[in-house]
């Protein structure tokens, strides 16, 4: 854009140098100037003369404006780049009107999310920063610190439009900008009772045992995927029973749980303020409730291996997804921490998880 108006002028300069050439050529001549000023020819060079001297004033002008404008994206560009592969340290969340009543959140697992803000965030032309705080209202603030020592402020409107408080004069649509929020403050209003599995799957987001997250639509699959499955109620004790036969000791035999439990897998699922947790075992599960209390279950081993494959799978969808745009984005620019952020999230099965 830039450079075609760089040419727009070079050619009314052009086109202003060949009519000065003429008016002075007609000025060489032995008619008198007065003659030749008073002529119609002339004056009609004049007045395009004139004429072109407004357009290049115009265009440099607008030239000038596109240039800052430029100057301005991509000073927003580098801001976004840097939100996305800072290591951050904390977080902090609050409601937007209220930040007394925040909360600070050190876990690595949920900083993988809060990056993906820069990652996710497109501009739009649909509102300005003034026609957003007119017609909808800040929802949530989020303040990212970085091991560098940089702090990121962030008003959400809505569920998924942003303010960046260093990008003063851009609106920019993230899906789903609202998750961190959703996920740690709790209602300010009665929310009504609902089902263990229905709050599994209305769950934000989750976490696993490596701190990795999960957002909203594989949290869905997953406590779809329980909800459906073969299951029977079961109990702490016939589990403690069942793995200790397996190993050898008699059922009523005292020894430590640890000589006899399996390995298991956890899953934290983050409602609204509250925590649930999902442990898997080899044909037992259990999910502790926000109210403290833990329910049992027996279930086929298929069934277990069935949830680590749906979040096995957004994992690598998401890792390839990762690698397309590292790709697109290694152009010889500055050296991106990409990498470190992928090693520290290692995508992958989990310790001990059963191979395909």
């Amino acid at each position: 854009m830039v450079k075609e108006m760089r040419k727009k002028i070079n050619k009314a300069w052009l086109t202003a140098g060949l009519i000065l050439l003429v008016l002075f050529c007609l000025g060489g001549c032995k008619p008198s100037k007065k003659k030749v000023e008073s002529s119609s020819y002339y004056k009609e060079l004049q007045k395009k003369y004139k004429k072109l001297q407004k357009e290049k004033e115009k265009l440099q002008k607008a030239s000038e404006n596109q240039e800052s404008i430029s100057d301005a994206e991509q000073r927003a560009e580098k801001y976004l780049a840097k939100i996305a592969r800072d290591r951050l340290v904390k977080l902090e969340i609050g409601y937007a009107d209220d930040m007394e009543e925040s909360i600070v959140i050190d876990e690595s697992g949920i900083f993988g999310l809060a990056t993906k803000l820069g990652e996710r965030a497109d501009r739009t032309a649909k509102y300005t920063p003034d026609r957003l705080k007119d017609s909808q209202d800040p929802l949530y603030e989020y303040i990212l610190f970085d091991e560098d020592n940089a702090v990121y402020e962030i008003t959400i409107y809505g569920s998924d439009y942003v303010l960046f408080s260093d990008l003063p004069n851009y609106v920019y649509y993230v899906q789903g900008a609202s998750v961190l929020g959703d996920a740690f403050l709790r209602y300010r209003t009665d929310y009504p009772a609902s089902s263990l599995l229905h709050r599994l799957a209305d769950s934000p987001m989750m976490t696993d045992s490596k701190g990795r997250y999960y957002e909203n639509d594989v949290v869905v699959k997953t406590a779809n995927y329980i909800d459906k499955m073969k299951k029977t109620k079961s109990s702490r004790e016939k589990a403690a029973a069942y793995w200790k036969k397996k190993v050898g000791f008699r059922e009523d035999e005292t020894v430590d749980p640890i000589d006899y439990e399996p390995q298991s897998w956890k899953y934290t699922y983050y409602h609204h303020g509250n925590k649930m947790i999902l442990t898997l075992y080899d044909t037992y599960f259990s999910i502790l409730n926000v109210d403290g209390n833990r329910t049992w279950y027996q279930t086929d081993k298929t069934d277990i291996q069935g949830i680590k494959d749906i979040l096995r799978a957004d994992r690598e969808a998401r890792k390839a997804e990762k690698e397309a745009t590292a790709q697109e984005s290694s152009s010889g620019e500055e050296e991106s921490h990409s990498k470190e952020i992928e090693e520290e999230s290692v995508i992958g099965p989990e310790e001990g998880e059963d191979q395909e």
